[in-house]
């Protein structure tokens, strides 16, 4: 579900803003709260810093986005499948910048066909090229194959069946070295009011057993749910389905006058659950753009003052880093 139809159907649920200390913060009671002491010692990926957080963004301008955040620890770019000279470069002024890479790609044509296309071998040589190039950094890139896969149909098997073929060959190719190969998903389909989220039909146990964390892309909704809540109930819905110890990363978040008054607050309020569980998430991505957004919607941080200043003293943070 891409966000324009996500903000519609949680408007039709909850209309009102959720004041700080109301049920929307109220968190499930396993996943979502944890001491610092808790985090864990070793990288769980590559890029990993335990007990830190990289706070980055996606901009469509990024040298304006940049200009008015100074150095962030990481960028969410997306690419087609043929952009790996695209894809390279950008990855490469990511390093140059200490700024860890978080790319997004899609299948070669769509969904309906490529996801079992790539499943059954197809593209392994492609798979293997990339493999290679990843291999080629002296430092670290996530990657992601097709972000928000429910978004464009296609059967969730399919999707399981191409992200772990994806996985084993690069695996086999280079050992997976240097490359966090990361799902992403809307956290909208884990959403008890989505009638038509199945996530289990993508995030199979073959996909569950490889996969180094979740991604997500979490947007401020009319219901005012915040990180405690819906990263919460994720890391529930992982841990019952026997992933030890889950972590998630934030690829895309976003909050906007048109959902409350003061959407600092809903972004401050999430940055502060994360510098509490670094043991749980490892990465935010703020979304600098209106692209692809509702009508009305501006994600952008300089929307107003005070939503610029909270990412700022965010990424003034002890817990924020860079590569």
């Amino acid at each position: 579900m891409d966000r324009r139809r996500f903000l519609s159907l949680s408007g039709l649920a909850v209309a009102a803003t959720v004041a700080p200390g109301s049920a929307a913060d109220a968190a499930p009671s396993r996943a979502s709260v944890s001491s610092p002491m808790q985090a864990v010692v070793r990288p769980r990926w590559p890029g990993h810093k335990p007990g830190r957080v990289y706070l980055g963004l996606t901009s469509p301008d990024l040298a304006a986005s940049l200009g008015r955040t100074g150095p962030v620890g990481a960028q969410r770019s997306f690419f087609r499948w043929g952009d790996a000279s695209k894809e390279d470069a950008t990855i490469k002024q990511d390093h140059a910048a200490n700024r860890l890479p978080w790319v997004s790609y899609k299948p070669p044509q769509g969904p309906n066909f490529d996801w079992t296309l790539i499943g059954i071998g197809a593209f392994d040589s492609d798979i293997r090229a990339r493999a290679r190039r990843y291999a080629s950094y002296s430092r670290p890139v996530i990657s992601t194959f097709h972000h928000e896969p429910t978004d464009d149909g296609g059967l969730g098997a399919a999707f399981a069946a191409a992200y772990i073929r994806q996985y084993d060959v690069m695996k086999d190719e280079t050992g997976l070295a240097n490359v966090a190969f990361v799902p992403t998903f809307s956290d909208w389909i884990f959403n008890p009011r989505d009638d038509d989220g199945r996530p289990e039909d993508y995030l199979t146990e073959g996909v569950l057993s490889r996969m180094p964390f979740l991604g997500l892309d979490v947007y401020q909704e009319p219901g005012g749910e915040r990180f405690p809540v819906r990263l919460g109930r994720i890391l529930a819905w992982l841990e019952d389905r026997g992933v030890t110890q889950p972590m998630v990363g934030v690829g895309e978040t976003g909050c906007c006058l048109a959902e409350s008054a003061h959407p600092e607050n809903w972004f401050a309020a999430n940055w502060k659950w994360t510098v509490n569980n670094t043991d749980k998430i490892g990465i935010v991505s703020y979304y600098d753009s209106t692209l692809n957004s509702e009508a009305g919607h501006d994600w952008r941080l300089n929307e107003t003052r005070a939503k610029l200043r909270a990412y700022k003293d965010a990424l003034a943070s002890p817990t924020a880093c860079r590569l």
